[in-house]
């Protein structure tokens, strides 16, 4: 029963073919077609390798078209091994260059084929330490002769378990052992997992300990033997209170401060223009006002705003009037400030401040589209777009059926916006001429 994966199967049978490394080449029995790649009687189950780290397989993939075959070496169950190449071929396009054996599988499958139908799996031999397993696909890859150009193994092998990662020794600084030396990552991490054994704890994550090593972490934090400061709290060093700090989290534990004053602080220094020298604890507060209760904290006096309902009463702030007059406290402020910048506002009654800050300005952008069926349309932007998307008898009148958005940006690119649009330009913005580029503004004739 052949599952979706290039043919692969879900359930097959292997046979391991595990001769003395010294044994004859004419001697050499005929390998066993994988037929599902299920694990050999007495082979640990998958949770006990990942624990143990202690057996590998060696095994090949020959190619059934020519006989090129490639030989490697894999602690995982094999079924997982052969999804990874499966994976690489199939999504990791960079990876693989030519005479590799994913190009192949790639190959393979650009031509139709299944992977069980292009391919044959075989187990060649079982190891029980780093240092036999590579000795062993060292000794199979020359047996086969499955090295480049016959075959498609590009190293003699015995260099590394695991991939490149694993071909240069390791040193690691244990918190309790010293100085450690080993062969190879895999090795180390064998090792480790062992102890974290003996602990009662989790074994590491093989593929989690190459990525840290990859990402520049030492080894003794890849391992989680010591923990990992990835500086991603760290920014540049500051002074409080006479000492040099490069964390929040460190100067909050040391003074007691919550970490939002100690930002807003060190942001107000930043704007006053403060180097590394000079000590950021320093009030740069605005200076404050009496209020119920104590000093203010910096913040800018209340607005003083007359009252909406009793023009004798008693002025209120931005909150009260927006309570009083049902309007959110942000649209208050918003039309409060826009009118403060009018020029003469400090001129306005009260009356007048009351009716700026409770009636609604129009602000639309006013204009009218002449369309080419005679009609004419005139309002806001939003109202006339919405107008011409809604009708469907004006879509096969339009050169290029844009959408709301794509007629908002052609409106901006316009040289006269927000003024006065000819009908040209309208008509282009709209999608009803096919022109490229916006039209040229057309200047007015002279009388």
């Amino acid at each position: 029963m052949a599952s979706t994966n290039g043919g692969f199967p879900a359930k097959t049978s292997i046979a391991a073919i595990s001769d003395p490394p010294g044994a004859a080449p004419d001697d050499t029995p005929e390998p066993v077609p994988a037929a599902g790649f299920l694990l050999p009687a007495g082979f640990p189950s998958p949770a006990e390798a990942a624990i143990c780290r202690l057996t590998w397989l060696v095994y090949r993939i020959r190619r059934r078209a020519d006989g090129h075959g490639y030989v490697g070496v894999t602690a995982r169950p094999l079924p997982t091994r052969i999804a990874a190449y499966d994976h690489a071929a199939r999504r990791r396009l960079r990876v693989g260059g030519p005479g590799t054996l994913v190009a192949a599988i790639r190959q393979a499958y650009a031509e139709g084929l299944s992977f069980i139908s292009a391919f044959q799996v075989d187990v060649l031999a079982e190891a029980f330490s780093p240092d036999e397993a590579r000795r062993l696909e060292r000794h199979w890859i020359a047996r086969l002769g499955t090295a480049r150009p016959h075959g498609f193994n590009i190293m003699p092998g015995g260099a590394s378990l695991g991939g490149p990662a694993n071909s240069v020794p390791v040193v690691l600084e244990h918190p309790a052992r010293g100085t450690l030396h080993y062969g190879s990552l895999l090795q180390a991490i064998a090792d480790i997992d062992r102890e974290r054994r003996d602990q009662g704890e989790l074994p590491l994550q093989l593929g989690a300990v190459y990525a840290r090593c990859a990402m520049g972490w030492p080894v003794a934090e890849a391992l989680g033997l010591t923990k990992h400061a990835d500086g991603r709290r760290k920014r540049p060093l500051f002074r409080w209170h006479g000492r040099t700090y490069d964390t929040l989290h460190e100067l909050a534990l040391a003074e007691g401060l919550p970490i939002d004053t100690i930002r807003s602080k060190l942001y107000r220094a930043r704007q006053a223009g403060c180097d590394a020298a000079e000590d950021a604890a320093s009030d740069r507060r605005l200076p404050g006002h009496h209020r119920t209760g104590g000093v203010g904290c910096g913040r800018q006096p209340f607005l003083v705003l007359p009252h909406p309902l009793h023009p004798q009463a008693d002025p209120v702030d931005a909150a009260t009037f927006a309570r009083l007059t049902g309007l959110p406290r942000a649209t208050v402020l918003h039309r409060y400030h826009r009118l403060a910048k009018r020029k003469g506002a400090s001129a306005l009654t009260q009356s007048e401040v009351v009716a700026a800050l409770t009636q609604r300005t129009d602000r639309r952008h006013v204009i009218t589209l002449a369309l080419p069926d005679g009609r004419r349309l005139s309002g806001g932007v939003r109202e006339v777009i919405n107008a011409v998307l809604a009708d469907p008898n004006l879509d096969e009148l339009r050169a290029k059926r844009l959408g709301f958005s794509a007629i908002r940006a052609r409106l901006r690119r316009l040289p006269c916006w927000p003024g006065r649009l000819s009908q040209s330009e309208l008509l282009w913005a709209f999608g009803f001429r096919r022109d490229a580029k916006p039209p040229i503004a057309e200047l007015p004739t002279a009388a």
